[in-house]
């Protein structure tokens, strides 16, 4: 059979389909209905503390061996265990400084504290941060002033927001120099936007103080003016649509 008669045989068919009330469809391009959904597309808002005048943030070291001294000018900050010298530190980020402003009804997907690390102890040392539930001033904090007062290893470690590794020995979490990986601040930062908690910031302290051996950990503060060296807190959030 040529392709003329195969082509007469189709047609008929198509006919007699016609006829028999046998349905043919076809569908193109053009014809195609697509339903618009809403997006709700993720947002970053990153708050770095540069140039070191910055009001955005706010950050400090706390030492138990100068109770009374102010460190809020200084370019580090530590965290230190020693007998009688523990040291922390206070950091908060003004997160009114976000362009555009994230909406109390937005739900933060993850925030992430970046602090530098320049200087890790010998010993691999767990590192918590904590909330902190009163005002405190960069140029005023100190030991004996501080928002969580001045008893050892207070707050309990189990009211921590988190924590982190930091040290040289092997299979230690942050073991060089750089932004340290594992502090997750996400719930904290979740409250501070929807209003149910007051933004304080956060302080950092060994997870056990007064170490019969000193262990220091060291981080880049504000003041350094360093930008590559920044302390940052990186905010994901979804708007309602």
């Amino acid at each position: 059979m040529n392709r003329h008669s195969k082509g007469a045989l189709i047609a008929l068919a198509i006919v007699l389909g016609v006829a028999a009330g046998t349905a043919f469809t076809s569908a193109s391009a053009a014809s195609l209905k697509v339903t618009s959904q809403a997006l709700t597309p993720f947002r970053t808002c990153t708050v770095t503390a540069t140039p070191s005048t910055t009001s955005s943030v706010i950050d400090s070291s706390v030492r138990q061996a100068s109770p009374t001294t102010n460190y809020g000018t200084t370019t580090t900050m530590d965290v230190a265990s020693a007998t009688s010298a523990n040291r922390r530190s206070y950091i908060k980020f003004d997160l009114s400084g976000c362009a555009p402003a994230i909406p109390a009804s937005a739900t933060v997907r993850a925030a992430t504290l970046r602090l530098y690390v320049s200087t890790l102890p010998a010993a691999c040392r767990t590192l918590d941060f904590f909330r902190v539930t009163s005002s405190w001033a960069e140029t005023t904090v100190t030991w004996n002033n501080q928002p969580f007062g001045t008893t050892i290893n207070n707050p309990a470690s189990s009211s921590r927001t988190g924590s982190f590794d930091v040290g040289t020995p092997t299979g230690c979490l942050n073991r060089t120099a750089g932004y340290v990986t594992g502090a997750d601040v996400t719930s904290d930062v979740a409250a501070f936007v929807a209003g149910t908690a007051t933004n304080n910031g956060w302080m950092i302290r060994d997870d056990a103080e007064n170490s019969s051996t000193t262990r220091t950990t060291t981080f880049s503060a504000k003041n350094l003016s360093t930008l590559a060296q920044a302390p940052q807190l990186v905010v994901t959030y979804v708007t309602a649509s």
